[in-house]
């Protein structure tokens, strides 16, 4: 939580708030629990293990902020209520949820079986429902708040070799903009943050060395997404100032997305666009 990253916001703009944010033990979670303090919120830290949990909360608490934390599983509904119980006990109100927590394992549609797409399902879709069920049942029903799940671009397009999560992504995608249209009366505002290729500690799970994640990253400003990049968006929708947006599905991904048809310049001269053409917006 450097002073530079700080100061992309008022210290006090979530003060008096409270945040659950599921996954913060590494990658796009801490990072946008270390803004989120930043910012002046308290924070709830949630995950299956504890030890990453206990260094975002030092992290938090080394910068001035509080955090509480409260390892579990978002696929299990013991757990949760668990949770939800102790945030209720400690700060006795939650006003931010960020369900950031997922995963997934690369596999060719033909080889994936269905436990395994089950699986996927579980811990994408039915993980991130049960957690918003259960914030809504304690505390949004009847004071209102905000809720951000974290997706992939791969929602609304084809992603070889992960068909289970794009299902759960689109999935996720299409829930929240239902309970948008139907939670909008109790105050609860839904939102998707959908991050591009992000250099995060989890690509490392992929069989891809690090030089090819840089050849597959096809956002159009020539670099990888930062974890501070897809927490700085959460922070604009889940605080006041994302007051009036909800239902919304937001692509962060540098522009990846605009190359998912077909690009002109593999097909004429590339010479016509050269480097600097491309950066200066200049076409002499």
């Amino acid at each position: 939580m450097s002073e530079e990253k700080a100061r992309r916001y008022a210290p006090d703009l979530m003060a008096g708030q409270v945040a659950l944010v599921t996954g913060s033990g590494s990658g796009m979670g801490r990072a946008t629990a270390l803004e989120m303090a930043s910012c002046g919120a308290r924070l709830a830290l949630f995950a299956r293990r504890e030890e990453p949990l206990k260094e975002t909360a030092e992290m938090i608490r080394a910068a001035g902020g509080e955090a509480l934390v409260v390892p579990g599983d978002t696929r299990d509904e013991d757990s949760i209520e668990t949770a939800m119980g102790r945030i209720k006990d400690h700060y006795g109100q939650l006003d931010v949820l960020v369900n950031n927590a997922g995963g997934q394992y690369i596999a060719a549609a033909r080889d994936i079986t269905n436990k395994g797409f089950e699986a996927v399902i579980r811990n994408n879709l039915i993980g991130s429902w049960q957690v918003t069920r259960a914030a809504a049942d304690h505390f949004m029903y009847d004071n209102g708040g905000s809720i951000v799940f974290v997706t992939a671009i791969s929602a609304r397009t084809a992603l070889t070799g992960f068909a289970h999560t794009v299902a759960a992504r689109a999935g996720v995608t299409g829930m929240m903009k239902t309970l948008a249209a139907e939670w909008g009366e109790y105050g609860i505002r839904l939102n998707c943050v959908a991050p591009g290729t992000i250099k995060t500690d989890a690509l490392g799970r992929y069989p891809i060395p690090p030089e090819r994640w840089k050849e597959l990253n096809r956002s159009v400003l020539n670099r990888m997404g930062a974890a501070e990049d897809i927490g700085g968006t959460i922070i604009f929708l889940a605080s006041r100032l994302g007051n009036f947006i909800t239902g919304e599905d937001v692509y962060v991904d540098g522009g990846e997305t605009l190359h998912m048809g077909h690009d002109a310049r593999d097909m004429i001269n590339p010479e016509m666009f050269d480097q600097r053409e491309r950066g200066d917006g200049k076409n002499e």
